[in-house]
C-alpha cells in the first residue's frame, strides 16, 4: 500500500499505543509511538511527522501543554486529541489550542481511521497549495493568542506569531512592568537575546509611533562585539505596544534576509493588531479577575478563589496519586493589636502578615485569606513531612518578626498553625479545611504559638 504518511502516537498506556500502530500501520502509515510529551517533542524537533495523536491526560507533561509546545516547534503539524475524561470545555480548549480534531476513548477503530484519513488529506492538499497553508498557520497562530487571557503566554505566543506571517528566524518580547525585562526570545541563546537588548539601547525608548524598521549595521557600528553581527542579521523590526496606558513594551524581530517597508499592511498588520488586542482583553482580565478571586486589604486570594482551586487541586492530586497538604493559621491575640492601636494599624499588621507568609512559601503554593486574621495555604505535591517543615518556618518566621506600623509601635505576634493532609486525612475540600481548623484550634486551647496536625486529634 505504500507509505501513505508519518504518524506519531503519543501515550502513557501501552494497550493504546499498540491499538494505534497496528491499526494504523494496516492502512499503510508509517507510525512512531512514544510514552511521555517531552519524548515526542523531541522526536518533531528531529523528525518530520504528518499528524500526531496525543493523549489529553498524561502524568508529567500534559496533553495540553504538549499540543502548545508543539504548534511552536511545528506550526503546520497536525495534532488529534484524545482522552477518555471527554467534556465539552477540554474539547474546547485543545480545539483553541490548535488541534485538528478530538477522539474519545474507547477508540472506535472505523472512527479512528477516518478522522486520520481526513487529517491526512487536508495535510497534503495543504502542502499542494503552500499560500493557503502559510494562511492557515498564521490563523492559527493568532488564534492562540486571542484565545490567551496570560500576559506571560501573550508575551511568547504573539511573538511566535509575528515570526510566522514575517518568516523572520529569530525574535524577542520585551515589556516593562516593574523593570525593563527581556520576557522571552526565540532562535537565540539566553546571553545574546539580552546583549542585543542592551545593545538597542533607547531604539524603543521611548516607544516609536508605528512598526520601525533599523538596519544591524547602525547597531553594529556602534558596538563592538554585537551578536548581531555574527549571527548575521540584516534588519530589526520593532513592533511597539502601548496598552491602556498600563503595559508599555515591544516585540523586536530579527532577520537574515531583511524586511521590507511594507510591514504595516497585509498579514503582518492583521497580526499586530490582534497581538495588541489579546494584550488589552489579558489586562482587562487580570482587573476583573482582582475583583473577583483577589482580598482588597492584602491582595491575597480570597475564599471565592479557594473554592475553586482547592477542588481543582485535590482532583490533580487524586489523578497523579500525589499529597495534598492544607495549613490553617490563626494569629494570636490579634484582638489586642486592634484594641490597642487601632483597626487601621490592625490593618497593616494584617498586609505584612501577607507579605510574611508568602515570603515563606514556593511560587506555586497558594495563600488565601480566609477571614479576619485566618488565612489558608495549599502545598500541592506535599505531604504531611514537608507540611511540617512549612508550617514550622511560618510559625518561627511570625514569632520573629517585628511589626513597625510607625516609628513608635513595635509589635511582636505568634500564630497557630493546624495541617491536614490529603489522602491521609480527608479526601474532600470541607473535610481538609474543616480539620485543619481544628488542628489550629487544638492549639489554641493549648500553648499558643504551635504547629498541630489532623493526625494527632
Amino acid at each position: 500500500m505504500g507509505n501513505r504518511g508519518r504518524i506519531l502516537v503519543v501515550d502513557d498506556d501501552r494497550f493504546y499505543q499498540k491499538f494505534c500502530a497496528d491499526l494504523l500501520k494496516e492502512e499503510g502509515y508509517q507510525v512512531h509511538t512514544t510514552f511521555t510529551g517531552q519524548e515526542a517533542l523531541a522526536l518533531i524537533s528531529e523528525k518530520e511527522f504528518d499528524l500526531m495523536i496525543l493523549d489529553l491526560v498524561m502524568p508529567g507533561m500534559g496533553g495540553i501543554e504538549v499540543l502548545e509546545n508543539a504548534k511552536q516547534i511545528r506550526p503546520d503539524l497536525e495534532i488529534i486529541i484524545m482522552t477518555g475524561y471527554a467534556s465539552v470545555e477540554s474539547a474546547v480548549k485543545c480545539l483553541k489550542a490548535g488541534a485538528i480534531d478530538y477522539l474519545i476513548k474507547p477508540l472506535n477503530p472505523e472512527e479512528l481511521k477516518i478522522t486520520v484519513k481526513r487529517a491526512i488529506e487536508l495535510r497534503h492538499l495543504f502542502d499542494e497549495h503552500q499560500e493557503m497553508k502559510n494562511l492557515l498557520t498564521i490563523y492559527e497562530a493568532i488564534q492562540r493568542v486571542s484565545s490567551c487571557l496570560e500576559l506571560d503566554r501573550i508575551y511568547r505566543l504573539g511573538l511566535d506569531a509575528l515570526l510566522i506571517a514575517t518568516r523572520s528566524e529569530y525574535g524577542m518580547s520585551i515589556f516593562y512592568d516593574q523593570d525593563n525585562e527581556l520576557k522571552f526570545w526565540v532562535g537565540i541563546e539566553e546571553e545574546d537575546a539580552r546583549t542585543i537588548y542592551e545593545q538597542l539601547g533607547r531604539e524603543f525608548r521611548p516607544l516609536p509611533d508605528s512598526i520601525k524598521i533599523i538596519p544591524a549595521k547602525t547597531i553594529i557600528e556602534k558596538k563592538k562585539n554585537s551578536p548581531l553581527e555574527y549571527l548575521k542579521i540584516s534588519s530589526l523590526a520593532i513592533f511597539p505596544f502601548k496598552i491602556l496606558d498600563r503595559l508599555e513594551g515591544v516585540m523586536v524581530l530579527l532577520s537574515r534576509k531583511g524586511f521590507s517597508e511594507n510591514l504595516e499592511y497585509g498579514n503582518v498588520r492583521f497580526v499586530y493588531e490582534q497581538i495588541r488586542s489579546s494584550l488589552e482583553n489579558a489586562i482587562r482580565y487580570q482587573d476583573a479577575q482582582r475583583l473577583i478571586f483577589i482580598d482588597d486589604l492584602t491582595g491575597l486570594f480570597n475564599t471565592r478563589y479557594l473554592e475553586m482551586v482547592l477542588q481543582t487541586e485535590l482532583s490533580r492530586a487524586r489523578r497523579f496519586k500525589k499529597h495534598l497538604s492544607l495549613l490553617f493559621i490563626d494569629l494570636d491575640y490579634f484582638k489586642l493589636v486592634n484594641d490597642t492601636y487601632g483597626h487601621l494599624v490592625g490593618s497593616w499588621v494584617l498586609v505584612e502578615t501577607a507579605r510574611v507568609l508568602k515570603g515563606c512559601l514556593r511560587d506555586i503554593d497558594i495563600v488565601v485569606r480566609y477571614g479576619g486574621d485566618e488565612f489558608i495555604i495549599i502545598l500541592s505535591e506535599t505531604d504531611r513531612q514537608g507540611a511540617m517543615v512549612v508550617a514550622e518556618r511560618i510559625r518561627k518566621r511570625i514569632e520573629e518578626h517585628t511589626f513597625r506600623p510607625r516609628e513608635d509601635i513595635e509589635i511582636h505576634l505568634t500564630c497557630c498553625v493546624g495541617i491536614a493532609v490529603y489522602p491521609e486525612d480527608a479526601e474532600s475540600k470541607e473535610e481538609l479545611i474543616q480539620l485543619a481548623d481544628k488542628a489550629m484550634y487544638r492549639g489554641k486551647e493549648t500553648t499558643r504559638n504551635v504547629v498541630y496536625s489532623a493526625h494527632t486529634l
